[in-house]
């Protein structure tokens, strides 16, 4: 859902808001679909024949032109692009681009979903409140939330951290990339960042990056790693 103009809040955030008019539904860890001209479409290219499956349900019920996340039931995003389990991806709907109104189209969906009565195409997962979706996540340890009515999209992701020592910075025309001791990678991030890693080295301790990730690949790489702080090792553990 990367190209969904939607809000990131971190869960210390979210707490301390109101979404009395928002519908907050579950995050699933999967890949951005659009069911549009009788095909499906993720951002980049057409996907009609890697979702055959899904495509002759959608178009068989004769289903409103929508877009959702199509993904493999416990797993990530990388399952739903492995060609064995093509056929084992599952859609759920999310919205609409149309001129009804945000409740409109969240009802023609709702109806939509439960006339097909397929494994294959799921409805939206929804709960009360704030807290209610997030004790969920955190006990299924699902992906995050989505929080969202016809004015303001919100993402609230489940993120692991980790503290890690920096081996090297490699350059580049503005931020460049710090290279990790486990052989991982990130954005330099900001220029503050670079110039806290440089005056670190200089002093002759070591710089630390304190790194937000939602899971390990099989690789062992971060998926989607944010750079939060960088501090000296012995200094700063605990956030100060």
């Amino acid at each position: 859902m990367s190209n969904l103009n939607i809000t990131d809040l971190k869960p210390q955030q979210a707490e301390k808001r109101t979404f009395s008019n928002h519908d907050i539904t579950l995050k699933r860890d999967g890949t951005l679909i659009y069911f549009k001209d009788g095909k499906l479409f993720s951002p980049r290219c057409e996907r009609s024949d890697r979702f055959r499956h899904i495509l002759n349900i959608l178009k068989a019920s004769n289903i409103p032109e929508c877009f959702g996340e199509m993904y493999i039931e416990g797993g990530c995003v990388f399952d739903v692009s492995r060609s064995e389990n093509w056929n084992k991806a599952k859609f759920m709907p999310i919205d609409m681009e149309s001129n009804l109104s945000y409740s409109e189209r969240q009802t023609l969906l709702q109806e939509a979903v439960k006339q097909i009565g397929s494994e294959f195409i799921t409805p939206l997962v929804k709960f009360n409140n704030f807290k209610e979706g997030w004790d969920f996540v955190e006990k299924n340890d699902s992906e995050g939330l989505v929080i969202r009515n016809s004015y303001e999209w919100f993402k609230v992701k489940k993120l692991k951290e980790v503290k890690i020592e920096i081996s090297s910075h490699e350059p580049s025309k503005e931020k460049g990339t710090f290279v990790l001791v486990n052989g991982n990678r990130v954005s330099g991030t900001s220029r503050e960042f670079v110039q806290k890693f440089k005056d670190i080295k200089a002093s002759g301790k070591i710089p630390v990056a304190e790194i937000e990730y939602p899971f390990m690949t099989e690789e062992g790489s971060y998926f989607q790693p944010r750079l939060r702080r960088i501090f000296i090792k012995g200094e700063g553990e605990n956030g100060e």
